[in-house]
């Protein structure tokens, strides 16, 4: 990505939206616990929105569709685009095949789950920008 400095890698991260509740993967790592919003680094040839979509497959097990991009502005040092996602119903299981599966230990555990909106801060989303990715997608066109 122009702009970005060598060997930083741009992530695309699904901001999936539904009755007042958010996708999300829970993590427990050592002793600490936060959540995440699904997504990763883009794959040699893929488009921000294809790795969107199959971050959420691979982090979650559930299909979705990159609607539009969320003008949350981009972090030079971790660049990331937040896409709005429409995903399917489902309950929300990481496939034993993802990278994230793996890895996980007792001490490092991945657990995607829809939240309500008002545990984000509670179970410590992060970074800032997907609190805001959230703000701007439960506020814009369904």
């Amino acid at each position: 990505m122009p702009g970005t400095p060598a060997g930083i890698r741009v992530r695309a991260v699904a901001v999936g939206v539904r009755d007042r509740e958010v996708l999300v993967v829970l993590r427990h790592r050592d002793d600490r616990s936060y959540a995440v919003l699904p997504g990763g680094g883009l794959e040699a040839g893929e488009t921000p929105q294809q790795a969107c979509v199959r971050e959420l497959r691979e982090e979650t097990g559930l299909v979705g569709v990159a609607e539009s991009l969320l003008p949350v502005g981009l972090d030079r040092d971790a660049p990331a685009l937040y896409f709005r996602v429409s995903v399917e119903d489902g309950t929300p299981r990481m496939p034993d095949t993802a990278p994230e599966a793996r890895r996980a230990t007792a001490e490092n555990r991945y657990d995607p789950a829809w939240v309500p909106v008002d545990d984000l801060e509670r179970i410590g989303l992060r970074p800032e920008r997907a609190r805001r990715a959230v703000e701007l997608a439960l506020s814009g066109p369904r």
